[in-house]
Order: C-alpha cells, then structure tokens, then sequence
C-alpha cells in the first residue's frame, strides 16, 4: 500500500490552523467517521475546526463522538488554511459548498478511493487500493504523529465498517483488518458500534422492512433484483438507517441489486453487485460514479422511467449470458 503523499502531511503538519471538514449531501458513517476523526486529531495538536455540509447527519449515526459538531452550513465563513473533503468523488456532491470554500480556504484537500474521482482538489490524494477512507485518515494520522484517542479510533472503525460493508465486500485486504485491529486496541469497541449501526431500529421498522421488502422484484433470469420506492412510501429516517439494497443482493442468483428511491421529482440509485459487472461504468452513464461493485447516481423523475433506464443500463452491462429480465 503506497505511503501518505507529502504534499498531504505538509497540508497539515504545523501546530495551529484553521481547518473545514466539509461533508457532501445526505452524510453516511464513511465520509462523517473520517472527518469527525482528522478533526479531532487536528484539535488535538492546536487547530480550530469548523465540521459540516449541505445536510444535517442522520440520527442512526448520533453515537459517532463529535456527531453535535457537524452544522448545516447554509454559508461559509473566510479564513481557513484548509478545507476538506474525504470519500466524496464528485463536488457537485456537496451542493455549491466546495466553491465557497474555494474562496474561504487557502487549500482544498481531497481525500478518497473512489476511482472515478474528479481531483478537483489543491491537494488530491486517491488511492483505490485502499477498501475504505477511513484507512486512508488512518495512515495520515500515523504520518503526522497524531495519537489515535478511543473518540478518533470510533470515528474510524465505523468508516471503515460501513465502507467495506461490515468487512464483506471484496476489496477488504489483510491491512484493512490490520488498521481495524489497531482501532480496536485505542478503545474502539466493535460490538458497541455494530448494535448502534444495526440494533437500534424503531417500534415500527420491522412493519416497514417487510412492507417494503415485498416490493421488491426479480429478474426472469433471477440475475437481477430492484426495488423502487416512490416518493412518501416511508420516511426518509428509515430509508437512511436501512441499507435497503442488500437485501435484493443476498439473493443467490442476483448479480445486480438497485434500489430506487424517489424524492423531490429526482430517482437516487444505489447500486450493487458481485462482480459480474462494473458498476462504475453503470452509475457513470446517469452522471453518477462509485466502485466497482457499489456505485450510485441521481436520475431526473417519474419513478417508472427512471427504473426502465436504470435496468436497461444494467442489462446491457451484464455478460451476454447473464442478460434477461
């Protein structure tokens, strides 16, 4: 695994500064973990830091140390030495809030390792050999000398959990389980972090799960499995707590899960798969991007046709033999 650029440690290896943590739209455990974690290492050594993004976190992700910090940034104030941005691959992602911190921040730091990232960084650091960006936070922290305190090493394992799919997809390496190993040892607890990741639903969830379960369809082939939830079907704090799309994809035969979400007359598509195909290059025709085998994008409503477009895409990318529906 390559080393920490230099450019990246100068960016931060002074004592004192002034630094944004800037989170794109709708922020998950990846991109909240990892800067809730450089922030407070930052903090620790003298920096002022402002943490936020266009969207307030979600409430599953309140146990995350720090969570109260992030704003809603409806504006960004001058005078930063550095603002960045971790796990976020396109900037049109954080809604007009990478071009304010242009203006404020002396340096935009790109941190990420997704490969079809846009380097619209200063500063770019991509590395897709990394399963998650938390390992990437990881790395730069050892590499300023930054201790790792248990609030930090929660942030971290808790990116690097979701990131990798609780360790299930398969980009996770003998280092990712050596970083989480590390993680643990400074006071991260992984069975605290799992119950509040997945055993913290309310009353009425299971109600809503296999309501919404049973909309999901298949394929005739079996090859494929979507579920499209129009606008108003469940509220948006379920939607966000439940990683609806893997349930398609633990179907056996599935190569191919999506799901569709319908919301303010726009479809976001999530997108998953086993290795029959590359997603990014799926994701990539409605604008949208990720991993090879998890990616997304955001199409323009009704529902239906942006299912029907989203299908095709993925019929037409899938082997010959695999096709159908």
């Amino acid at each position: 695994m390559a080393g920490v650029p230099d450019a990246v440690v100068k960016a931060f290896d002074r004592r004192g500064g002034r630094a944004l943590m800037l989170g794109h739209v709708h922020p998950d455990a990846d991109v909240l973990g990892t800067l809730l974690a450089l922030g407070a290492a930052l903090e620790g050594r003298g920096w002022r830091v402002i943490y936020g993004g266009p969207h307030a976190p979600p409430a599953s992700l309140a146990f995350l140390p720090g969570i109260e910090r992030y704003e809603v940034l409806d504006r960004i104030e001058d005078g930063f030495d550095v603002a960045v941005l971790t796990d976020c691959p396109n900037p049109e992602r954080t809604e007009g809030r990478l071009e304010a911190a242009r203006r404020a921040a002396r340096t935009i730091v790109d941190i990420d390792h997704h490969p079809d990232n846009r380097l619209y960084g200063d500063v770019n650091w991509i590395d897709v050999t990394a399963a998650a960006t938390g390992e990437m936070i990881y790395r730069l922290l050892g590499a300023l000398g930054l201790p790792l305190t248990p609030a930090i090493a929660t942030n971290l394992l808790t990116a690097i959990h979701t990131d990798t799919g609780s360790f299930r997809y398969s980009n996770v390496t003998p280092e990712t389980l050596r970083i989480a190993a590390d993680l643990v040892q400074a006071g991260a607890e992984p069975a605290a972090i799992s119950s509040a990741l997945y055993e913290r639903r309310t009353p009425d969830a299971l109600r809503l799960l296999a309501d919404t379960l049973g909309r999901v369809e298949l394929s005739a082939d079996g090859r494929i499995a979507w579920l499209a939830l129009p606008a108003g079907l469940v509220p948006d704090h379920f939607v966000e707590s439940e990683e609806l799309v893997n349930y398609p994809r633990s179907i056996a035969s599935v190569q191919v899960a999506c799901l569709l979400r319908e919301h303010g007359g726009r479809v976001k598509v999530s997108l998953r798969g086993k290795g029959a195909v590359d997603l990014t290059r799926v994701a990539a025709r409605f604008g949208g991007g990720g991993h090879a085998n998890a990616a997304g994008c955001t199409l323009p409503g009704p529902l239906a046709a942006a299912t029907s477009q989203v299908l095709g895409a993925v019929r037409e990318a899938l082997p010959a033999a695999a096709r159908g529906a």
